[in-house]
């Protein structure tokens, strides 16, 4: 179903034009335009999980050399924009949403899997930020034991250590952006605090 929902989500973009709420944001900005390309450069999405559709879409500046962006507009605030990623010369090839409904992938590159996500903090968007219930695999890159601690730094006391790639559960988002932490608990019931560093998805690849 999810699957289906994301397939009329893209076909919608590339066949109608942008949602008012989009466009009355880029009203507010004109020093900004929305990009134009073959992939949806615009996307339906409840990013900020308060149950409204929210957008977010590809930008360029409307002037001068080009640069291009990814913003948000949530149905919270319209007419306010979030930047999902800030203007760069790096162009942007288009805008999906990822594996869950509140995930944001722009695409730089279309026919590849090495695009970053992004998801609503409450604050910004943050890269590959998890949310409780979702399982992730932790591991570091001397493929040691891993540290579960009783609080969310690395000088709070040692609760236990799990193997390398172990599947856990998100039960609680904790730090900031620049150092996000998350309490986990282990598939034989172990609980503690991980650095969202040993989240990296390739450290348990191959």
């Amino acid at each position: 179903m999810i699957q289906f929902t994301l397939a009329l989500s893209m076909l919608v973009a590339l066949q109608q034009a942008p949602p008012a709420l989009l466009q009355q944001a880029l009203k507010s900005a004109p020093q900004l335009r929305l990009h134009a390309g073959q992939r949806p450069m615009w996307v339906a999405g409840d990013f900020d999980r308060d149950m409204r559709p929210d957008v977010a879409a590809v930008v360029r500046t409307s002037a001068g050399k080009p640069e291009y962006g990814v913003i948000a507009v949530h149905a919270s605030s319209p007419g306010t924009i979030e930047w999902v990623i800030p203007l760069d010369v790096d162009s942007i090839d288009g805008v999906t949403i990822g594996f869950a409904p509140d995930v944001v992938v722009p695409l730089f590159c279309v026919d590849c899997d090495s695009n970053i996500w992004l998801r609503w903090s409450g604050e910004e968007y943050e890269t590959e930020l998890y949310a409780v219930g979702e399982k992730v695999d932790v591991g570091n890159e001397t493929q040691a034991d891993l540290t579960l601690f009783s609080a969310p730094n690395l000088a709070s006391k040692r609760v236990t250590t799990v193997p390398h790639c172990s599947t856990v559960v998100i039960q609680k988002v904790g730090g900031t952006a620049d150092r996000r932490w998350y309490f986990v608990e282990t598939a034989d019931g172990q609980l503690g605090w991980v650095p969202a560093t040993v989240t990296a998805a390739d450290l348990c690849v191959g």
